[in-house]
């Protein structure tokens, strides 16, 4: 297909997204969905980790009713987020750069199988983290749920106006694991990426049993990516140094709110020195540093990136935004703090995922709530926020 023809598909259509068509996601409570910014669709809800394994969930009848569904230009539910983000600013995680660069050679648009490899990204090897990041979903890290539980003496936060996203986690018993292992190994030649996600997939030591079991010769062909909080690059016996020669490309996305002791605060225990030593040790792995736009980093991210650009030389990206818990959500800014922002960032990478972010209307919930619930971390930390953040 021509480029000026792929345009005007792109133009014309108004739902078709890559994603459905090139990538395998679920989340820690099982579900299968679309992407990780979308919402479980519907009809493959009846699909999870439990009952299915990752490419019967691709390539089940439901998932190419929604492709042709896509590709007749017809809207899903579950793909309501990057929508809103169109009405405010005209583009979305649907239609950024992952969308214009996931082009087929032969066909212009990616159709499944037939259109080349696809990627996994699943989170299917333990929810264990050693970080309890302010701003995480208990449900993807164990050492959060266990901070969460000592403050609010429950572990289930699905009713919560606060906007917890937390149905119960379910990490895959070693009868469920064996079968999503397998189907991954039976399918590996039509694998070009796995994107590793957990908790913290450097210390899961499922993730590396599964590395160990892809033939080299399908390895060699294989994309691996890590969504790491990269305090740690070693476990027990493993190290990530042993992996480079045997797959493709290994990258790293490290996650990243801050620097100083608003990094330590924000991304309690982390150990900010071993960290930053990381972050040169695999300096050559590191793809881009990824932050999360929250209430705690909004004012400062010209200064985070001059930070790790000034002394790591890497890139960052600014496209990660905090839509729950709803109290952390920079929507609830006043209006007057949203103007200074949008005007202040038009030169940072990634602006218009913010400046979509800042134009659409404040959640129905105040700071009051969000300045309590830092109050009750910092007082489980014996850390105080308020004396980092003077604007709060």
């Amino acid at each position: 297909m021509k480029e000026s023809k792929i345009k005007k598909f792109y133009e014309k259509n108004k739902s078709y997204c890559t994603m459905p068509f090139k990538e395998i996601y679920n989340d820690s409570a099982g579900s299968y969905r679309l992407c990780c910014h979308a919402k479980v669709y519907q009809p493959t809800a009846k699909y999870t980790t439990e009952n299915t394994t990752p490419f019967e969930y691709f390539k089940s009848p439901e998932m190419e009713e929604l492709r042709n569904k896509m590709l007749a230009g017809k809207k899903v539910d579950a793909c309501r987020v990057c929508y809103k983000l169109e009405e405010t600013s005209g583009k979305s995680y649907r239609n950024g750069e992952a969308f214009r660069d996931s082009f087929s050679k032969n066909y212009g648009i990616p159709l499944g199988l037939s259109a080349g490899k696809v990627g996994l990204k699943l989170r299917v090897f333990s929810t264990y983290c050693n970080l309890s990041c302010y701003m995480c979903h208990p449900f993807n890290s164990s050492t959060r749920r266990n901070e969460m539980k000592a403050i609010y003496r429950t572990t289930n936060f699905v009713d919560r106006s606060d906007g917890w996203a937390l149905s119960q986690y379910k990490n895959p018993n070693y009868k469920q694991w064996n079968k999503i292992a397998q189907d991954i190994l039976d399918n590996v030649h039509l694998i070009g990426h796995l994107n590793m996600i957990g908790g913290e997939p450097l210390q899961l030591p499922k993730h590396w049993q599964l590395l160990d079991k892809i033939p080299e010769e399908h390895a060699k062909h294989i994309t691996l990516y890590f969504s790491t909080n990269l305090t740690e690059l070693r476990y027990k016996k493993y190290s990530i140094f042993d992996y480079v020669d045997k797959f493709e490309t290994i990258q790293f996305g490290v996650s990243c709110d801050h620097y100083g002791r608003k990094l330590d605060w924000m991304r309690y225990p982390i150990d900010r020195e071993k960290f930053e030593f990381n972050l040169k040790e695999a300096s050559s792995l590191v793809k881009e540093i990824n932050l999360t736009s929250s209430l705690l980093n909004i004012f400062d991210l010209i200064e985070i990136n001059n930070y790790y650009t000034d002394n790591f030389d890497k890139p960052m990206t600014f496209k990660n935004i905090i839509r729950g818990p709803l109290m952390l959500s920079i929507r609830n800014l006043k209006q007057k703090d949203k103007d200074i922002l949008l005007k202040k960032y038009e030169k940072l990478p990634d602006y218009s995922y913010i400046q979509s972010e800042l134009m659409i209307e404040p959640y129905d919930i105040d700071h009051i709530k969000m300045k309590k619930y830092c109050d009750e971390l910092s007082k489980h930390r014996n850390f105080n926020w308020r004396e980092l953040w003077n604007e709060y």
